[in-house]
């Protein structure tokens, strides 16, 4: 009996390990699509951060409902692209993704998107 009951134990252990991948997997991929729209919805309009994170949140509130991703933040900005490239739109979410067991570590999550500005001559 003790062994049986350390079996199912071990097995929700398990179960819940394999989930919380399934779940952390899929918060990247949520976070990866919300950063990538973000980017090129602010490089479209001129390089606009209005529009970049009004983007990310619209993305990421349609994707990752919630409190799952309460701990990251998406922030947007516009960097030279140097030499005369024009510049870039970057949008980047950082945070942390809870885990399904409190014995487990919380995953450190960092994202980028980057959109060259439109408008800017290609090189």
């Amino acid at each position: 009996m003790i062994v049986g009951v350390i079996a199912v134990a071990l097995l929700l252990v398990l179960f819940d390990g394999a989930t919380n991948l399934v779940l952390d997997e899929y918060a990247k991929g949520a976070l990866r699509t919300a950063v990538d729209e973000a980017a090129r919805a602010g490089a479209a309009a001129g390089g606009s951060l209005a529009a970049c994170e009004d983007e990310a949140a619209r993305v990421r509130s349609g994707l990752l409902r919630g409190g799952y991703g309460a701990d990251v933040m998406v922030s947007c900005g516009v960097v030279d692209g140097g030499a005369g490239t024009g510049g870039l739109m970057v949008a980047s979410a950082s945070g942390s993704l809870p885990s399904l067991l409190p014995a487990v570590p919380r995953l450190r999550i960092v994202v980028r998107g980057v959109s060259v500005l439109q408008g800017q001559p290609a090189q």
